[in-house]
């Protein structure tokens, strides 16, 4: 069973590569391409099932209370035990074909780093999955029933919410995207006759069509982008134990990650370009321990969280950590950097944007300028929405590139507070500030620039009298 299914995996791949190595057959017939196509496949399908074979030949796991044992390698054999008190996270994933076979992957996070940090045990049932997972639990007290554990809140995205992050998820480009990536890897194998042939047919087409297929393909690609991540986001939730938090999600693929409270190092709320205007923001956290570098990470707390409603989802959810009440503004003097910043960079691309298009006799080049406005805009925007503020225990960034970001960070989970600056700063009594966590797979660092001395000051005397 693990052999189709890890050759199910690869199967995607091989297809795009069997695409790609049979397409110059075009310029012969459809069928030779076909016939091409199918070849490629199967040889591909042959090796990835002979390989996985092999690999599952030499594979074996062992599990017993406080371990878990695994021995693989064909050529070069490998042997690891991992104890429970290595133990960061255990989670589980499971998609369509998983399930209609009944079996599941389990993902063990420990504490290393690079490759011997995560494992993953894939095609195991269900009941093997619980039976691991049972025996990596915290140790009991011998002689001691264990008592039933109770979730102390649970938090779920549904209903019009869920459809309302979907709407302002801002993925509405992704069938443009994928669109371009399949042309820039596909365009040095198609026949040039297809070229020729593909631009004799737009030739005869009306501009006003071409512009209302544009608009139809952008509306088919937000379309597409909605159900997709109602698919992929459908039935999250998120529970609070008393160190853990456990989230859920998904329909094709259901997913059951569990978040360690001592792995959590930061709290990041984005408010996007759609959803700022609406009051709503997307949870990031930023997580300690686990993972290898390149292997994705789970950053994302929440979808979708009303900017109204985040102090009473942190009180149920997160209680670590809260919104500041009143965070220091930047001061007035150091708009004109921001300023500068932002236009310097925008007037040198409308000179030049002019210059070429001068050259090229085209008398427009001088509208390039407008881009100006928006650059102020942006500028003004971000030096408004840089503030920072101390709150007990914990400091608060708010910054704005295009999106706006409000980072939380609890003091003991500060790796290094930093206040730097440069001449220009130092004449006018301004730092900038950067705070740096410890997060998968590397570390992590926020700033927010050109805050007044005075202000940098104070944070400096709270972060160096942490162990006093």
């Amino acid at each position: 069973m693990m052999m189709v299914f890890e050759a199910s995996r690869s199967a995607p791949a091989f297809i795009g590569l069997g695409f790609v190595t049979s397409i110059s057959a075009l310029s012969a017939s459809l069928a030779q391409f076909a016939l091409q196509f199918i070849s490629v496949f199967l040889v591909l399908m042959l090796i990835s099932s002979v390989f996985n074979s092999l690999n599952w030949a030499f594979f074996w796991y062992r599990h017993e209370p406080g371990y878990v044992h695994i021995h693989r390698g064909v050529l070069f054999k490998s042997e690891r035990s991992i104890k429970r008190e290595r133990v960061q996270s255990v989670n589980v994933y499971t998609n369509i074909l998983q399930r209609a076979i009944g079996l599941a992957t389990l993902q063990i996070k420990t504490a290393g780093t690079g490759t011997e940090a995560e494992v993953n045990l894939r095609a195991l049932t269900l009941d093997e999955v619980e039976e691991i997972k049972a025996n990596l639990k915290k140790e009991q007290h011998p002689g001691i029933e264990a008592a039933e554990e109770s979730e102390q809140a649970v938090h779920r995205l549904d209903g019009k919410d869920l459809w309302l992050a979907a709407i302002t998820s801002g993925r509405f480009l992704v069938l443009f995207s994928v669109a371009a990536l399949l042309f820039s890897q596909l365009f040095p194998y198609v026949p040039d006759r297809m070229y020729e042939y593909a631009l004799e047919l737009l030739i005869d087409v009306p501009v006003t069509a071409i512009a209302i297929a544009v608009v139809l393909l952008f509306l088919l690609s937000w379309a597409l982008s909605i159900i997709s991540f109602v698919v992929q986001y459908a039935r999250f939730t998120i529970r609070r134990y008393e160190d853990r938090l456990e989230i859920t999600w998904g329909i094709l693929k259901q997913n059951h990650v569990t978040v360690g409270l001592n792995r959590l190092q930061a709290l990041v709320v984005k408010e996007g370009v759609l959803r700022q205007p609406l009051g709503l923001s997307t949870l990031f956290i930023e997580v300690a321990g686990g993972g290898a570098e390149g292997q994705e990470q789970i950053s994302m707390l929440h979808p979708l969280v009303r900017v109204k409603g985040l102090p009473d989802f942190l009180g149920a959810i997160l209680p670590e950590y809260r919104v500041p009440s009143s965070p220091v503004e930047l001061p007035p003097r150091s708009l004109r950097r921001y300023m500068l910043r932002a236009m310097a960079p925008t007037a040198l691309f409308a000179a030049g944007a002019w210059a070429v298009l001068a050259d090229l006799d085209i008398g427009i080049g001088w509208a390039a300028f407008a881009l100006l406005l928006p650059a102020a805009v942006l500028a003004v925007s971000r030096h408004g929405n840089g503030k920072t503020s101390i709150n007990g225990n914990q400091l608060t960034l708010r910054f704005r590139d295009l999106n706006r970001y409000t980072v939380l960070i609890n003091k003991p989970h500060l790796q290094s507070l930093s206040i730097l600056a440069n001449p220009f700063q130092r004449y006018n009594d301004l730092r900038t500030v950067e705070a740096a966590v410890l997060s998968s797979p590397g570390g992590k660092s926020f700033r927010v620039k050109d805050v007044d001395a005075e202000e940098t000051g104070r944070l400096w005397e709270w972060y160096s009298s942490r162990k006093a």
